[in-house]
């Protein structure tokens, strides 16, 4: 059996798996997106195991030189194949990454002896934890298995795309009974693609600090009052901003004070928004969607 010829200082089927393994967990964890492009030669049949090791060598440089540092390429366990983690990329970034090098590899001064060589590419982007590396290895393969494809093609396997279903822990804190309901049916009755909200209500920041709700690591989206009895909402920003995991927080200040000061006050203590009173709910709705929507971008 000949010895697979695969070039030297990239990194290695086997050695790439356990940070995959990682990342994907990080993908419900983080919101992290990871796009995998494989690649693979067309019409390659080379005459010795010289000019076959060239073309590899030549490829890996090629592309070493093109991603980014963020960016993990590796090498097929059977030389054939290269691979790309594309870390916080879509799709449609890697899509466009592959027409800008295949532009260039159409230039027979990129890599030398290409001739009539071509590649095929496939995508798959990656926004669940249902695939384990060795089925993304597997399924990329079989797309750019058949030999009668044309060169320069690009397809895509759309299996992992399906955002999971996170649980956010919703509580609105606000003295005022008759509005709080209100805010309290809105945002039950608010649809967010992909999240579930689970509301609560509190009347004031004291028993909303009692309930220990905060102290789950689900995402949190607190919409509270700047003014309440025992514990305002300041006090509340603060306790939340100085918790290890405060990241995981999304503030809400409401206020019916408008002035510069009380504004930027808000927002240094930490508030993701400010709302000034009274406000239509369709704001704070479309507020509420376009916050969410930046979790997947």
């Amino acid at each position: 059996m000949n010895k697979i010829i695969i070039a030297e200082d990239i990194m290695q089927e086997h050695e790439v798996k356990r940070y995959f393994e990682i990342w994907r967990e990080s993908v419900i964890r983080s919101h992290l997106t990871i796009t995998a492009v494989f690649l693979k030669l067309a019409n390659f049949t080379p005459s010795t195991e010289v000019e076959r090791c060239n073309i590899n060598v030549q490829i890996s440089n090629f592309l070493k030189s093109k991603i980014r540092k963020t960016d993990l390429l590796f090498q097929s366990a059977d030389g054939d194949h290269w691979g790309i983690l594309f870390l916080q990329s879509s799709d449609v970034e890697a899509e466009a990454f592959l027409r800008r090098i295949f532009k260039m590899l159409k230039n027979n001064n990129v890599v030398k002896e290409f001739n009539q060589l071509g590649i095929k590419a496939s995508i798959t982007e990656i926004r669940n934890n249902h695939v384990t590396f060795d089925t993304l290895l597997e399924k990329n393969k079989e797309k750019l298995a058949d030999d009668s494809q044309p060169m320069w093609l690009i397809e895509r396997v759309t299996d992992y795309r399906v955002q999971p279903i996170e649980q956010v822990k919703v509580s609105i804190i606000e003295q005022n009974v008759i509005f709080r309901k209100v805010l309290e049916t809105t945002l039950h009755q608010l649809h967010i693609p992909n999240f579930a909200l689970e509301v609560t209500a509190y009347e004031d920041g004291y028993s909303f600090l009692q309930s220990n709700t905060y102290k789950s690591g689900h995402t949190h989206l607190v919409v509270m009052n700047d003014i309440l009895p025992r514990k305002n909402g300041l006090e509340i920003l603060h306790t939340l901003r100085k918790m290890p995991n405060e990241k995981k927080f999304i503030i809400y200040m409401m206020s019916e004070r408008n002035s510069e000061g009380a504004i930027l006050n808000a927002y240094e203590g930490g508030v993701d928004e400010y709302i000034v009173k009274p406000f239509n709910l369709r704001l704070l709705e479309a507020k509420i969607k376009r916050t969410f929507a930046r979790f997947w971008l």
